[in-house]
């Protein structure tokens, strides 16, 4: 595992360092402007002066807010700073939290993958924030918060994991709050029987939508979450969601029907709910190392979360969601020395990872993006992923049954 003196003096220097470089050119090139953010932070000026929250344009283009009622309570205290200070105490606590977010996804792939003791690990921790870096980029271009949710849902599983069902609950109701469709991730809770974890979930949520209403009243709560789903679906309406693969089918048969993204999406979590049930169904059998049942919920959970760009329409900067699995690919290939799988994922790293204007110029770049291949990539790196982890716990599983 990372020593301490190896965090401090390597990977925290590398993500320090990439902030600070990405901070000083935005703020050289006038580039300082964390969209997302300034619309984060004049919603919640508009609450506190008792103005519109949504269906406001804060910002040009998608410069609604869409996040709920109850989301909008975190961003209160920005308000005490002028937009210029709260922007850049924003954009630092998103990069502590990039930092944070792979040093606990370094931590569970060596719990529960069994992915340990390996050689030059700073290094490789370095090589999957790398691979990362655009998106790092570009979140904290925009201000964003894709990445603290994605921290959320780590340390959700690693409560989950360790038998805290009660804070884990309550860290994925206040990610559900935020960006409902991360729904997705009850599917494992339910199909493993987490009665607690979903109870304490349902709590917080509840908790999460009426709250507003102490501070607004009936009539002008209800009015919110009115504005609020009008907002959504205005917004997915009018989104490509050129990283989904109802984009990339779109691309490919003209005549692709409207509701295929439904089937799309029905037909990918039934997929994953089997995948579920025939881990479970292992774990049951007898000859089974004690660890396979948090390896099985560990990878199930990252999947699902890597999975969500390539099932809704939306920004890919959701592509960072990836992160987890990314990291599990590069420590799985160098520990076990699986170095054909290299070229594969030097591709598809390339066309998920390396699509910016800057390095391959505004043409290629949007051209990689309209034609769906940097959410193709992304769909095939959640296959390989699934195809190492498979070889990864099959191994595993013989070294620890007695009778190999």
């Amino acid at each position: 595992m990372l020593k301490k003196n190896d965090i401090l003096n390597g990977f925290t220097i590398f993500v320090t360092l990439a902030c600070l470089l990405t901070f000083s050119l935005n703020m050289i090139n006038g580039r300082f402007l964390l969209g997302d953010f300034k619309v984060y932070y004049s919603a919640a000026a508009n609450f506190i002066s008792g103005g519109k929250v949504y269906l406001e344009s804060y910002y040009t283009g998608s410069g609604y807010y869409k996040y709920s009622p109850a989301t909008l309570f975190f961003f209160l205290p920005y308000v005490c700073f002028s937009f210029k200070t709260a922007a850049i105490i924003h954009f630092f606590i998103l990069g502590a939290a990039y930092w944070y977010t792979m040093v606990i996804i370094r931590k569970l792939v060596a719990d529960y993958l069994l992915i340990r003791n390996v050689k030059r690990e700073v290094l490789l921790l370095s090589v999957a924030f790398l691979c990362i870096l655009i998106h790092f980029a570009r979140e904290l271009y925009l201000g964003n918060i894709n990445v603290i949710l994605l921290l959320l849902c780590c340390l959700s599983i690693r409560d989950f994991l360790t038998g805290k069902d009660n804070l884990g609950g309550i860290l994925l109701g206040i990610v559900i709050l935020t960006k409902p469709y991360l729904l997705i991730l009850l599917l494992p809770l339910a199909l493993r029987k987490k009665w607690r974890a979903l109870a304490w979930f349902g709590v917080t949520v509840v908790c999460g939508l009426i709250i507003p209403f102490f501070f607004t009243g009936p009539v002008k709560g209800i009015g919110m979450y009115r504005d609020w789903i009008n907002t959504v679906l205005m917004h997915g309406e009018g989104f490509p969601g050129m990283t989904s693969l109802d984009y990339i089918f779109r691309n490919v048969f003209p005549s692709w029907p409207n509701f295929g993204i439904l089937v799309i999406f029905f037909s990918i979590c039934t997929l994953v709910a089997v995948f579920i049930l025939n881990n479970i169904s292992n774990e049951k059998q007898g000859g089974r190392f004690a660890g396979i049942a948090g390896m099985n919920f560990m990878f199930e959970w990252f999947l699902l979360i890597a999975l969500l760009p390539n099932l809704i329409k939306t920004d890919w900067v959701l592509m960072v969601f990836s992160a987890p699995l990314i990291t599990f690919m590069i420590f799985f290939t160098a520990s076990r020395k699986q170095y054909l799988w290299i070229p594969v994922l030097v591709i598809l790293l390339f066309f998920y990872g390396a699509n910016s204007d800057d390095l391959l110029g505004r043409e290629l770049s949007h051209t990689i993006m309209q034609s769906g291949l940097m959410g193709l990539s992304n769909f095939l790196l959640v296959l390989v992923s699934c195809t190492m982890f498979i070889q990864l716990r099959n191994n595993a599983a013989g070294r620890n049954d007695p009778s190999a």
